[in-house]
């Protein structure tokens, strides 16, 4: 692993996971958030934070001074809440800023982070790999711009002389998600919901601890020019929904949305988030993926030593944290009897959270939304 290493984004979700990571492993770790900035999942880690933005390329030349190697996390991960444009320029834009200063600070490798959804989804549940790039990509404005990101991180990489990597999660959930994601909101979404109804289709669900030692990997062991599937276990939404209920001692999934019921949920979701004023967890973007399967194949990774845990430990490390945050209502706690794998897992996260802080490695670590700067 390179001496010195700068993230972006690293106040984000996946983001403070790759600094936590990277620490746990000896590196020295410069941070890179906007002024504007949640940096609580930055709390105590022994970590230089550089002010600056990857939409003014001004300053990041000098924040990758003695760098020689990205991590590239910035991103809007949204599926309402944003212009299109906004999302596209961040992805775009934004990349091509972080690239360019790379080459000119005389950066060796940027590790992207991209997406499972530039992979597109299937109608049918046979899983989707590297090989299917741009196909099939539903006309969603995150897909697309994720889509737009990679295609221009390549070529102008290339054109720099530089080696560009790109590490793509798929669903990923887990602790220190202070600003939900929609992947951690699609819990929150079915334990909000009155109904607990359940949909078509399927999804890649990995944790995001794996997800962050994905990345270390690709720095470390991938090939120049590839991209990296990083995600855990193939689930149909019913058992993802089944297993929240499962977790959390709730009877359901109690429903089966079909795509038109889905949409009109999520037109009421973003009614009431509109009274209430604040973001809703499902909306009609993400109610036109209804009956898609987004399965994907993380052989690829496992190559280089990547081996994510079970889908079910991660549902239980998010809905151990999400518990514990003003994201649930002391109502809704009430009603929850929550298993003995959610109560494990709260001691994990206490345990790799308090030991990266404390300068050891995550358990299991070798030795040795909103928008992210």
């Amino acid at each position: 692993m390179a001496a010195s290493v700068l993230v972006t984004g690293a106040s984000g979700f996946i983001g403070c996971h790759i600094v936590r990571e990277l620490l746990g492993r000896g590196t020295r770790v410069r941070a890179l958030v906007r002024p504007s900035s949640d940096t609580r999942g930055l709390d105590g880690l022994d970590v230089e934070l550089v002010q600056g933005d990857v939409l003014e390329g001004g300053g990041l030349r000098e924040a990758m001074s003695g760098c020689d190697l990205v991590f590239h996390a910035a991103a809007v991960y949204a599926y309402g809440g944003h212009e299109p444009t906004a999302i596209e320029d961040v992805a775009v834009r934004g990349t091509l800023h972080v690239i360019d200063a790379a080459r000119d600070a005389g950066v060796e490798r940027v590790v992207l982070t991209g997406s499972s959804v530039i992979f597109g989804s299937s109608t049918g549940t046979r899983p989707r790999d590297e090989t299917a790039l741009g196909d099939g990509v539903e006309q969603v404005p995150y897909f697309q711009a994720k889509l737009r990101q990679d295609a221009m991180a390549f070529e102008r990489g290339a054109a720099a002389g530089l080696e560009i990597l790109s590490a793509c999660p798929t669903i990923v959930v887990g602790p220190l998600d202070h600003r939900p994601t929609p992947s951690n909101g699609a819990i929150l979404q079915y334990l909000n919901d009155p109904t607990r109804s359940t949909f078509d289709g399927g999804c890649n669900v990995v944790a995001v601890q794996d997800v962050a030692r994905g990345h270390v990997l690709v720095a470390e062991r991938g090939t120049p020019g590839e991209r990296y599937l990083l995600g855990s276990e193939n689930w149909p939404w019913t058992l993802f929904h089944r297993t929240t209920s499962e977790l959390c001692g709730i009877p359901g999934p109690w429903a089966m949305a079909s795509h038109a019921t889905a949409y009109v949920a999520a037109t009421a979701w973003e009614a009431w988030a509109r009274i209430a004023r604040g973001g809703p967890y499902y909306n009609r973007t993400q109610a036109r993926t209804v009956g898609r399967f987004y399965w994907y194949d993380a052989r690829k990774a496992a190559a280089l030593g990547y081996a994510p845990r079970p889908a079910r430990d991660a549902m239980a490390e998010a809905i151990a944290w999400l518990l514990r945050t003003p994201l649930v209502s002391n109502r809704l706690r009430r009603q929850l009897t929550l298993s003995d794998d959610v109560h494990f897992a709260w001691a994990r996260i206490r345990a790799g959270v308090e030991g990266t802080a404390a300068g050891r490695p995550e358990p299991g670590a070798p030795s040795g939304r909103g928008r992210e700067a």
